[in-house]
């Protein structure tokens, strides 16, 4: 179980936070392998895991682990927030264990920590967090007196076997040149949708495709995401398909009705589920 403490530092500090780097991505000194832990679960379970974290220098690295709650902020882009353990919406701290002892890892190599995860007899909501690496002892110190925490995490994702993904594409308006519209999440999760969509005229050639910048929304989240509007469409209806695929196989689809006018004015006359 972890508790969380007030840390008072006397000097000042940085904090780099990396998550999910590979061997060949990774200038840190070490690194968690995968970097995200996705779990899902049902009532009652016990679970045993661990984590593989890697030294990628020639010396020993003495580090120790922690535990922080996180959550996605908006605009939704994959800004997280991380507060003390406990203190999240949807913590999983007191579901969470393993040994805060601080270990040494030799050259290159790896080290497996353990973890239990003891899920409450009922569970209907995703809960998150993040397993925290950091070197043990004093942080490094520059020339000009600065310390460096560097951190290493990876991320959980615990969520309900059974658990239902499902969202809503509303409020699709048109400014400018670009197509505006909000994705809905109504789900008890966080949903992480792949977002694409294509042109089609009436004769149903497919005049533009692409992907909709990634959206990463708690439970009840909503943002914002646009599509430009290329300017070769035909004159007269075009319908705008939207797909987002979430992580069941389930896909959530808007189509939207456009018409252009001989003065390449653009009008919704219609959407759909």
């Amino acid at each position: 179980m972890i508790n969380a403490g007030k840390i008072t530092f006397k000097v000042m500090f940085v904090t780099l936070v990396i998550f999910g780097l590979t061997a060949s991505q990774a200038r840190a000194q070490y690194f968690i392998e995968g970097g995200k832990e996705v779990l899902a679960v049902s009532g009652g379970e016990r679970i045993n895991k661990s984590v593989i974290i890697h030294n990628s220098t020639a010396e020993n690295i003495s580090l120790k682990a922690s535990w922080e709650d996180f959550q996605y902020e908006p605009p939704f882009d994959g800004t997280k927030s991380f507060v003390p353990a406990g203190t999240g919406t949807r913590s999983l701290s007191q579901w969470i264990s393993f040994s805060s002892t601080p270990f040494i890892i030799p050259p290159f190599g790896q080290q497996q920590l353990n973890y239990t995860l003891s899920v409450p007899a009922v569970i209907k909501d995703g809960y998150y967090g993040v397993l925290f690496v950091e070197r043990a002892g004093d942080p490094e110190n520059t020339k000009t007196g600065l310390q460096i925490i560097t951190r290493v995490g990876s991320l959980f994702f615990v969520e309900p076997k059974d658990a239902v993904r499902k969202a809503q594409i509303r409020d699709i308006a048109i400014a400018g040149t670009t197509l505006k519209g909000i994705f809905h999440n109504q789900s008890t999760v966080v949903l992480i949708p792949k977002m694409t969509y294509y042109f089609m005229d009436e004769q149903g050639v497919v005049a533009d495709r692409g992907d909709i910048k990634a959206l990463y929304l708690p439970p009840d989240g909503a943002g914002n995401f646009e599509i430009a509007l290329p300017a070769g469409l035909a004159i007269g209806k075009n319908t705008l398909v939207i797909n987002a695929e979430l992580e069941d196989n389930n896909v959530v689809v808007k189509e939207v009705e456009i018409t252009k006018d001989a003065a390449a004015n653009l009008t919704i006359l219609n959407t759909r589920d």
